[in-house]
């Protein structure tokens, strides 16, 4: 029998991929590529909603297929296919699913749910096969 998952993440979803800043290595003063802190307070706080909506699951999904839907806070312009990696970064880092490489995610369908002022949010709802 296969685990239908159904998880809400309330709050806007930042791209990791468009908030980068440079800086300098201490060491070798190389420049270097680093995620904001916003986005990664974004990605920490998904995965703790993912970790205690998925408190009982026995073990990570290996095999699935992932819808989500994401409600924006406002109309400003967001690439919804990097809000999407965002997502799947944060359900492994949760162990919700096993890798979000395609051996593991073997579909997945991302939709914009429309503007929400008052619960921006990502609904995903995550079939194992």
């Amino acid at each position: 029998m296969s685990r239908i998952l159904k998880l809400t993440y309330h709050g806007a979803i930042l791209s990791k991929k468009n908030s980068k800043r440079i800086i300098r290595n201490r060491r070798t003063g190389a420049p270097m590529m680093m995620s904001n802190k916003a986005a990664k307070d974004n990605e920490n706080s998904m995965v703790d909603e993912f970790s205690i909506q998925t408190l009982n699951q026995e073990s990570p999904i290996a095999h699935c297929m992932i819808a989500i839907r994401i409600y924006e806070p406002n109309f400003q312009r967001r690439d919804i296919d990097n809000q999407a990696t965002s997502i799947l970064d944060a359900l492994v880092k949760a162990e919700v699913i096993v890798d979000d490489s395609f051996k593991c995610v073997e579909e997945l369908n991302v939709k914009f749910g429309g503007v929400d002022l008052g619960d921006p949010r990502a609904v995903i709802v995550i079939t194992e096969r």
